[in-house]
């Protein structure tokens, strides 16, 4: 019993967790796992029947008999044929279950990446996340039809092989029952091991995958700090890293591959051997002797699979925890999209009463906020850098939630609390001016799909854009980089603003978003903004320029909001 509760807190116990985990997110799959192990199953059975055949057919020939040679015969290549076309289709069918379950299970962890709390996930690096969803989610979609059907499929194989030798020779199946509890012996050390390698090696890939997003996302600046041979030295000692690891994983799992695979090579030769020797003394013919050959190469082969199954496992295993622990994390909070809906049409305010907020693991960023922003007016957030105008505009946003307060929509008698929810009720423009690739037109589509080219137009000309993309060679249809850097800074500005205006949200959010326009394009976007109907707008902001167009001003100082006069 002390044994079992120790098994029950070890490893063991939590590869069997991982192992429901992954059973649990890929149910919808069931039908299709069993069919791949039914396929499996009858190939092995097929296997099975071809081996006696092959045994008739070669006694039929020693004793020359014409018919049963032919019968036979023709049987053996019968079932050969079925096994090959078996094979492929099981081949086939593996590729299109693997391919559909690493995509749905692929969405799934996006869809969880982006509902999850977004303090949460700042704890993770993007190229830890990006090693998460594309390697753990592969090693975990190919265990489904790769760890438990060939578990049982060979388990089949090795069962089956040992019934036809225990018909034939009951010493020679005892021969061969003894290798499995000396194999288990053997493996039990080796399993702790590979995974906690298993885990480095997770861990360091990731390392380098964070390392290189890096690099590639700010090559510009490395080239312009002059620090291509400082990263590249940088690369080298990840890669160190990465090797020895890696090194020192491969030696353990080769080291247990090897001596399991002895085993089964000395069992398989131990019947081989026993086979010999009761051919040598007549116990047995010719043809009993091959089908002896046969099934033992059947042991030995289901012997490697099961052998290698075990740091296949543990790989599997290892990556579904990383998934888990993703998973595990505190998703956004869930808010009434009806009563969203209700006031989205209608003339609201936002209230923001009593609110405290901090970081996690750091003191308080703002304290005992008061705020009142009626429909239709233009509000200026200021203050210094580090101040928390950025936080501010992500409460709002429904990216963090406050410590304490409240903050809320109000359109008469209907109060909505600012979520997740309210999001689409907000159009944000960043300080980093955020383009995702493609057409100038698929970046501002982004946030309203069905917008017709005069309506994209329209908003450039708001933002000031308009001249310089329909000088572009194809106009808004022109290609754009990667984060926009075939355009200006400036000019990156500018479509971040016309894609907020697209948008077409109650609320403007603008954060620091005239920073790069010199002052003549700045008042002009800034009066095409206020001139926009029905919006409400709040602006982060630095330069003086700016406020003489704001209804009121607030300052962020010692972490409480203030009035400013104008």
């Amino acid at each position: 019993m002390r044994y079992l509760r120790k098994l029950n807190r070890g490893v063991l116990h939590d590869v069997w967790c991982e192992t429901r985990w992954i059973y649990r997110h890929t149910r919808a799959y069931r039908k299709s796992i069993l069919l791949f192990i039914l396929i499996g199953l009858l190939t092995t059975l097929l296997s099975m029947v071809s081996a006696v055949l092959t045994k008739r057919l070669i006694n039929s020939i020693i004793e020359q008999h014409g018919w049963h040679v032919l019968h036979n015969g023709i049987l053996v290549v019968l079932f050969a044929l079925f096994n090959i076309v078996f094979g492929a289709i099981s081949s086939r069918y593996s590729a299109k279950i693997n391919l559909r379950v690493s995509n749905d299970l692929r969405a799934e962890v996006f869809g969880v990446f982006m509902n999850t709390d977004w303090q949460a996930l700042q704890q993770y690096h993007s190229g830890d996340l990006l090693n998460r969803i594309n390697s753990d989610v592969s090693t975990v979609a190919n265990s489904v039809l790769g760890w438990v059907p060939t578990l049982v499929v060979k388990t089949a194989q090795f069962v089956a092989s040992l019934i036809v030798i225990l018909y034939y020779d009951p010493t020679m199946a005892l021969f061969t029952l003894l290798s499995a509890p000396v194999s288990i012996l053997i493996a039990k050390p080796f399993v702790r091991k590979l995974r906690t390698f298993s885990k480095e090696m997770r861990t360091v890939s990731s390392e380098m995958m964070s390392f290189n997003e890096e690099a590639f996302q700010n090559a510009q600046s490395i080239k312009a700090f002059n620090l291509v041979d400082s990263f590249r030295s940088k690369l080298d000692q990840v890669q160190k890293i990465y090797y020895d690891t890696a090194m020192e994983h491969n030696r353990v799992s080769v080291l247990n591959t090897s001596l399991l695979s002895t085993i089964g090579m000395f069992a398989s030769y131990l019947c081989l051997g026993w086979g010999a020797y009761r051919l040598w003394g007549g116990a047995i013919d010719f043809g009993t002797m091959v089908l002896f050959i046969q099934l033992a190469g059947y042991l030995s082969s289901a012997l490697s699979a099961l052998f290698r199954l075990v740091p296949t496992t543990i790989d599997c295993t290892v990556s579904a925890q990383r998934l888990m622990a993703i998973f595990s994390l505190p998703r956004e909070p869930e808010a009434d999209s009806a009563a969203v809906d209700a006031i989205r049409d209608a003339d609201f305010s936002l209230r923001i009463e009593d609110m405290s907020f901090s970081y996690q693991d750091r003191p308080t960023t703002l304290e005992h906020f008061n705020l009142e922003v009626a429909p239709q007016e233009v509000v200026a957030i200021v203050g210094q850098s580090g101040s928390g105008k950025t936080t501010l505009f992500r409460i709002l946003l429904g990216l963090l939630q406050p410590d304490s307060g409240s903050l809320t929509l109000v359109s008469g008698e209907n109060t909505v609390p600012v979520s997740p929810a309210t999001r689409s009720l907000f159009a944000y423009v960043p300080q980093d001016n955020v383009i995702f690739s493609g057409t100038v037109a698929d970046t501002l589509r982004l946030v309203r799909p069905s917008a017709s080219d005069d309506e994209i137009y329209a908003a450039l000309r708001v933002a000031c854009a308009e001249d310089f993309v329909r000088d572009l060679p194809d106009g808004i249809n022109s290609q754009m980089s990667e984060r926009g850097s075939s355009l200006s800074i400036g000019q990156n500005q500018r479509l971040a603003i016309a894609r907020a205006v697209l948008a077409d949200a109650p609320i403007l959010l603008l954060d620091e978003v005239t920073s790069a326009l010199d002052l003549e394009t700045e008042e002009q976007v800034l009066q095409n903004i206020a001139a926009l109907p029905n919006k409400t707008c709040i602006i982060s902001t630095h330069r003086p320029s700016v406020l003489s167009l704001c209804d009121h001003i607030y300052k962020i100082q010692d972490k409480r909001l203030q009035a400013v006069e104008k």
